[in-house]
């Protein structure tokens, strides 16, 4: 990450990389090099342009481009409609076997479907899997010892979708689209491709890193304008770099197995007989070796553990859906783990988490490997008379370019190094954490509302932002220690850049300089910012443009969430808890509005 160049090189353009980008860019750079700030991989390609980050003094270098999935659920107006008929659960398993690609399986209206053994495999691209609008096509799991539905392939074995693996032949960074290497044979447009790196410098050696995306261009082939720039032995991604691939001995591997693209469940009703008997790790809904797939409007009721689990996937959108309660019991015995209503596992990117409901949830998304993916403006809540855990975790192994933005939450938001660290750009921005002092501390040493890192060992944290952030408290983990915290020997070194600023905590912030880097401008303990604060731009989001279509008029303007303000009415709800209240929400774009059913 160092800057051969010196820090007042100016950066270089890459392809689709606009004047005004560098010319905004430049210009930062010659300030803050006027002050003597060196920026960390300046001379690397700008992944977002410099202009769109209004006031908050964040180098462009470190802020990744995320995107929404709006392309996801697709139109299916045009679509083969095959009606299910009430029954058997064998009905569904036979429509999902014998479905051809552009299918709409459609679950009859006030129908439970018992599966008492096995798991549904959806595991066609095209399909989707769709439930009457009053959430009453019930499917109830009675078994235990396995996920209720697979959306997707299972990996190897025995499927192993990505081989045929070729060497790059140079480091690439942060919002790079081209790469180099050592040949292009057998690589075709709109090929899936994955990357799998070494460890980045001074990373834990068993950090993953990696990446996925479709190829634009195969040397000089595809119609992207950028394709006769290139050479023989280069290609050119869909979407650029979300994080740093700068080591040798790395491979890029092309979809050769099988896999699902475009798969969906809209409007399904997912419960348990018995869910406090469920076993530890056993999920509802599992999404493997699928792509752009899909999980929206749908109503999960309590689980023992997870709701949904990801791996080995890309794009997949997770929108407008009801969660029940994951207070975690390992049949019928207190769980000690750690929980997540969502598991992101190995090789999870670019998906998408947005607008849903967890209802008395201790825990929420648990992002464990995997980079770009997006938590926004969901809303969780948590029983106060049990356990409150994490309601968003980074728990470390690589987890990289990672978006919290907009959530209202009650529980912690945390990250830890126990999993080998995190990686590179993670970004918490614009989240309120509700808790208050009142609450008190819960099970296990884990707090209410607040937000912070907790070291438990040797292993890296670079480029944290945790920025305009309305908490209880700003400090660290469940251990009272302050934020950025770290039991090694040499903190300093092992937590590179934390950017903590223009956040407001109502009763209590403690930073530690050694973690702590770059600046924590005007962060504030009380009920009220900062004067100076009234004058500044922050962006409305870090990952959309435009108010999106599921947005309620009733929730005001949007984004209605986080700093700078805390006067009592300058937040509306968001809304997920305008939904789960049962209060209007008229859409803003005309997307229907989920219904939510009580828990089961």
């Amino acid at each position: 990450m160092k800057n051969p160049r010196g820090c007042c090189a100016q950066p270089r353009a890459t392809a689709g990389e606009s004047h005004r980008n560098r010319r905004w860019f430049g210009g930062l750079i010659a300030v803050l090099c006027g002050l003597g700030v060196v920026l960390p991989g300046i001379a690397q390609a700008q992944a977002r342009e410099q202009a769109s980050l209004g006031d908050l003094q964040i180098p462009a270098s470190r802020v990744p481009v995320w995107r929404p999935l709006d392309h996801l659920p697709l139109d299916t107006s045009g679509w083969r409609v095959q009606p299910v008929p009430c029954g058997s659960h064998m009905n569904i398993v036979n429509a999902i076997n014998s479905a051809t690609p552009n299918t709409v399986l459609q679950l009859p209206a006030n129908c439970t479907y018992v599966i008492p053994s096995g798991t549904i495999n959806l595991n066609r691209s095209r399909v989707v899997l769709r439930g009457a609008p009053d959430l009453s096509s019930v499917l109830e799991f009675q078994h235990t010892d396995q996920a209720g539905i697979l959306v997707g392939l299972r990996g190897y074995p025995p499927n192993q979708v990505f081989g045929n693996g070729r060497a790059w032949t140079g480091g690439f960074h942060l919002g790079d689209q081209v790469l180099t290497l050592a040949h292009t044979n057998g690589l075709q447009v709109g090929d899936w491709v994955r990357l799998l790196a070494n460890s980045e410098p001074d990373w834990h050696s068993r950090a993953r890193n990696g990446y996925s995306a479709k190829l634009t261009c195969v040397g000089t082939t595809g119609s992207h304008p950028a394709c006769q720039s290139l050479s023989s032995n280069q290609v050119r991604l869909d979407r650029p770099l979300n994080s740093e691939f700068t080591q040798g001995g790395t491979i890029l591997e092309q979809a050769t197995g099988n896999f699902v693209e475009y798969a969906g469940i809209e409007r399904v009703r997912i419960q348990h007989q018995t869910p406090e008997r469920i076993e530890s790790y056993r999920s509802r809904i599992t999404f493997e070796d699928c792509h752009e797939c899909w999980l929206t409007d749908s109503s999960l009721g309590d689980a023992g553990n997870a709701h949904v689990t990801m791996g080995d996937v890309a794009r997949i959108l997770i929108r407008g859906n009801r969660f029940g309660s994951n207070q975690c019991t390992d049949e019928g015995q207190r769980c000690n783990w750690n929980k997540g209503a969502v598991y992101y596992n190995d090789h999870t990117y670019d998906t998408v988490f947005e607008n849903n409901v967890l209802v008395d949830t201790p825990s929420g998304p648990l992002l464990q490997n995997g980079g770009g993916n997006v938590v926004a403006y969901n809303y969780m809540t948590a029983n106060p008379s049990v356990e409150c855990e994490r309601h968003v975790f980074l728990h470390g192994q690589g987890v990289r370019a990672s978006l919290i933005e907009g959530n209202d939450v009650s529980c912690m938001i945390e990250w830890d190094s126990y999993r080998d660290g995190q990686g590179y750009y993670n970004m918490i921005y614009r989240n309120r954490l509700r808790g208050t002092p009142s609450t008190g501390q819960s099970f296990g040493g884990y707090y209410r509302g607040r937000l912070g890192g907790e070291m438990q060992g040797s292993f890296i944290h670079r480029f944290i932002t945790v920025i305009g952030n309305h908490v209880n408290e700003l400090m660290g983990g469940p251990f009272p220690n302050g934020l950025g915290i770290d039991f090694s020997s040499d903190a300093t070194h092992q937590h590179r850049d934390t950017w903590v600023s223009y956040n407001i905590s109502r009763s209590a912030q403690q930073f530690d300089d050694r973690a702590v880097r770059t600046t924590r401008l005007e962060n504030y303990v009380g009920n009220g910012p900062r004067s100076s604060w009234s004058s500044m731009t922050f962006p409305a989001s870090m990952y959309r443009t435009d108010p999106p279509s599921w947005w309620c008029e009733e929730s005001g303007p949007f984004p209605n969430i986080g700093a700078p303000s805390d006067r009592v009415g300058s937040y509306g709800r968001l809304p997920a808890q305008i939904r789960l209240e049962g209060g209007p929400c008229t859409p803003v774009g005309g997307f229907p509005a989920p219904h939510f059913l009580p828990n089961s």
